[in-house]
């Protein structure tokens, strides 16, 4: 788990945490499912537009990679933790978890 970052880690405690390894959405206007789901995950974190702004990005290179390692799969209408991704979640306790959310809400991640 050391080699993830902060955005790496909040993403998989949020989708670990808080959805329980799995989050349906849909996409709209030709957008990258990365985008959106950075996008709800930005929103739900923080109501502040400018540092949704700034964390938007990091999230979505946070996506990427955990996509490139196997650690959660991608499709067209749902990500979801792989079994390497459950097992890494179960490391990442939920107060940690909730610190990488305060900081993010600040707009450090």
């Amino acid at each position: 788990m050391e080699e993830l970052g902060k955005a790496e880690k909040l993403v998989l405690g949020y989708i670990g945490h808080e959805y329980f390894g799995r989050i349906y959405f849909s996409t709209s206007g030709g957008k990258k499912p990365e985008e959106v789901i950075a996008k709800v995950i930005a929103e739900e974190i923080t109501s502040d537009e400018k540092i949704q702004l700034r964390i938007r990005p990091k999230l979505e290179a946070a996506i990427k990679k955990l996509q490139e390692y196997w650690i959660i799969q991608l499709s067209g209408y749902e990500v979801k933790l792989t079994s390497y991704g459950q097992q890494l979640v179960a490391s990442l306790s939920k107060d940690e978890y909730s610190k990488l959310k305060e900081e993010a809400a600040k707009g450090n991640i």
